[in-house]
């Protein structure tokens, strides 16, 4: 018996977050590995989230918390995310210093 799968996507907004963080490690501080190691890691996230989408905590900090948002860290960064279902939202990512419940 295997666990179900879920479908993981990210909002335009993550992807741009996502990009943005690759353009800044790869071109500002020329430092691809920092960017390829950027990219293991948000992968790696995204097939934890296939399998246990609630293997992360829930978002404690206010809307973020409010909305039902959960938050997978991984190196430097957070993922926050929602389970939709069957689905799993990222809805942005950010550096873990930033005050993302701000920014959502």
């Amino acid at each position: 018996m295997s666990a179900m799968a879920y479908d993981v996507a990210y909002t335009r907004s993550a992807e741009l977050d996502k990009e943005r963080i690759v353009a800044y490690l790869a071109l500002e501080r020329q430092s691809h590995r920092a960017a390829e190691r950027f990219l293991a890691g948000i992968d790696r996230v995204i097939e934890n989230l296939a399998r246990m989408p609630e293997m992360y905590p829930a978002a404690t900090d206010g809307r973020a918390a409010d909305a039902g948002y959960r938050r997978a860290g991984f190196s430097s960064y957070v993922a926050l995310y929602r389970v939709l279902g069957e689905r799993v939202e990222i809805d942005r990512v950010f550096h873990a210093k930033q005050d993302y419940a701000r920014l959502l």
